[in-house]
Parts: C-alpha cells; sequence; structure tokens
C-alpha cells in the first residue's frame, strides 16, 4: 500500500514542480534553460513583500539560479518556488 502513496506524492510533486516553474517563466519572462549556477543558504527569515520574491526561513538551502543586475538573485526552493532573493540574505558557503 505505502508504495502506491509514494508513487502518487512523487506524481504529485513533480506536476506542482512543472506548475511552478510554468509560473516563474511567465512572471519573470525567463526563456533561458534553468540551471543552478550555485547553492546558498538563509541567513535569516524574510518574508515576501511582492509577488516576485521568494519567503526564506533561516537555514533553509537554495538554489542559485541566475543573477540579476542588483544586489538579488533568482532562486529557487526545495518546494519548487522560484523568486528574487536578497544576496545580503544569503550565505554561499
Amino acid at each position: 500500500r505505502n508504495i502506491f502513496k509514494a508513487k502518487k506524492s512523487n506524481a504529485e510533486k513533480s506536476k506542482k514542480m512543472e506548475k511552478e516553474e510554468k509560473f516563474f517563466r511567465e512572471t519573470f519572462m525567463y526563456d533561458k534553460e534553468i540551471n543552478v549556477i550555485n547553492t546558498a543558504t538563509a541567513e535569516c527569515s524574510v518574508p515576501s513583500k511582492r509577488k516576485v520574491d521568494l519567503p526564506v526561513t533561516a537555514g533553509e538551502q537554495l538554489d542559485v539560479i541566475d543573477v540579476t543586475e542588483g544586489n538579488a538573485v533568482i532562486c529557487r526552493n526545495s518546494e519548487g518556488r522560484y523568486g528574487y532573493v536578497l544576496v545580503e540574505h544569503l550565505n554561499f558557503r
């Protein structure tokens, strides 16, 4: 029984990730291939102020997808959500 639950949850997770990626591409008008260029850890918890900001919690691992012109980077969290995170809130060690 547990095997079927695992397969179902993986399928649901995959579908959610695809939905998040589609939302990201539309919102950010991002047409490049999504590559992880670095990983970082959130230094502190930061709520999102705008729809395009990624809310992070202290200690959360993030994939850095792209560097922007300002002091923010585009990151992806473990749930597959994308958004801007200020560099000052990240630890790249």
